[in-house]
Formats: C-alpha cells, sequence, structure tokens
C-alpha cells in the first residue's frame, strides 16, 4: 500500500499542480495556489497517510483472510479514483464559483 499511496500523492499533486497553474492563466485569482497547497497539506497527506497506516497495522498481524484481499483492492481504487478525480472537481468548482461571485459582484 505505501507504493499506491506514494504514487497517488504524486499524481494528485502533479495534476492539482497543472490545473491551478492553467486556471490562474487562464485569469482565476493567484490565492488558487494556496488554496491547493492547503488542500494537499490539510486533506490529501493526512488520508493517504491513515490508509497507508492501516494497511501497515493488517500487514503486521498476519491474519490471512479471503476478505482482506478484496479490501485492499478496494482500498486501492479508492485512493486512485480520488488521486485522478478530485482535482478536476474542486478546480471546476471554484472557477464556477468565482465566475457566480463576479457575475453577483457586476
Amino acid at each position: 500500500m505505501t507504493w499506491h499511496a506514494a504514487a497517488a500523492l504524486l499524481a494528485f499533486a502533479a495534476i492539482q499542480i497543472w490545473l491551478v497553474t492553467s486556471a490562474v492563466a487562464a485569469g482565476a485569482p493567484p490565492t488558487y495556489i494556496i488554496v491547493a497547497l492547503v488542500m494537499l497539506l490539510a486533506l490529501a497527506l493526512p488520508v493517504a497517510r491513515a490508509t497507508e497506516r492501516r494497511w501497515y497495522h493488517l500487514s503486521r498481524q498476519a491474519l490471512a483472510s479471503w476478505g482482506l484481499h478484496a479490501r485492499f483492492r478496494r482500498d486501492v481504487r479508492r485512493l486512485w479514483i480520488a488521486a485522478l478525480t478530485l482535482p478536476f472537481l474542486w478546480i471546476s468548482g471554484a472557477m464556477a464559483a468565482t465566475d457566480a461571485i463576479a457575475a453577483i459582484i457586476k
């Protein structure tokens, strides 16, 4: 799980950096950079670390069960889906909110 957690964090960070720089270049507020960093530090890192720690303890117990492999695959799938989709969701939501606020102010 350590490999999956580290690689998913790298993918999350790379996609987020790409999307934030594209959004700022398109005219979004530069505060998106700070929000992106806060999201990475406050949300993504603890979730990945908790998932990795959980599977580390499960593997140390060496309790083989038929459902353990299925749970591992489910957690890996959830981790990768979150890492690959959340940057797109929050950037598109932030851009829509920024446009809505700008329309209200005008």
